[in-house]
């Protein structure tokens, strides 16, 4: 790969408008990516307070499950007792 051949201007003028259109190219590029990532950002932001939301919700149902799972081993418990007392009788 070769150096891109340098460029020639008619006058400083030409020259002058070819670097300020450039520069303003630049600047535009700029200014979108900074819109981007700011706008990616705060989808960022919300998607993590969603994210955190479902997180609780999903902890909270486990926590009642493993609740109900050794209510439930309790309870069988009791039948294996009440019933083996029966067999008792």
């Amino acid at each position: 790969m070769g150096e891109p051949e340098p460029l020639k201007f008619v006058s400083l003028e030409e020259e002058v408008d070819y670097w300020k259109e450039q520069a303003a190219k630049h600047q535009q590029r700029a200014e979108e990516s900074q819109e981007e990532l700011q706008e990616f950002q705060q989808m960022s932001r919300d998607y993590e307070v969603e994210l955190e939301t479902e997180l609780k919700q999903c902890e909270t149902r486990n926590r009642e499950l493993v609740t109900q799972n050794s209510r439930l081993h309790m309870e069988l418990e009791n039948y294996k007792v009440w019933t083996f007392d029966l067999t008792l009788v």
